[in-house]
Parts: structure tokens; sequence; C-alpha cells
């Protein structure tokens, strides 16, 4: 049996497989998002830090 063969016989267990995978392999790149909205937020606090003790 091909490939296509199985995901027209088994399209749902085929879309699941396909969001584990997806999942598994965006894991890292997910990580790495949620630190840089972190850095995000800690710089933006620093810089207000900044302008309000430059009076601004």
């Amino acid at each position: 049996m091909s490939e296509e063969e199985y995901k027209q016989l088994h399209p749902i267990l085929t879309q699941v497989t396909q969001t584990y995978v997806d999942l598994y392999t965006n894991k890292p790149n997910e990580e790495n998002r949620q630190k840089l909205i972190k850095l995000e937020a800690l710089l933006h606090d620093k810089l207000e830090t900044l302008k309000k003790a430059r009076g601004e």
C-alpha cells in the first residue's frame, strides 16, 4: 500500500499523526518564541525605567 492510498483510506489518522509531528517539530521554535517574548517585556521595562530616570 502506498502512502497516498493510506492517506485516502485513513484521513483522520493521517491528520492526527501529522499534527503530532508538527507539534514536536515546532516545539523548539515555540520555546524560543516564549523566551523572546519574555526578553521583549524585560527590555520594555528597562526602557521605561530609563525614560523615567531621564525625566521624559
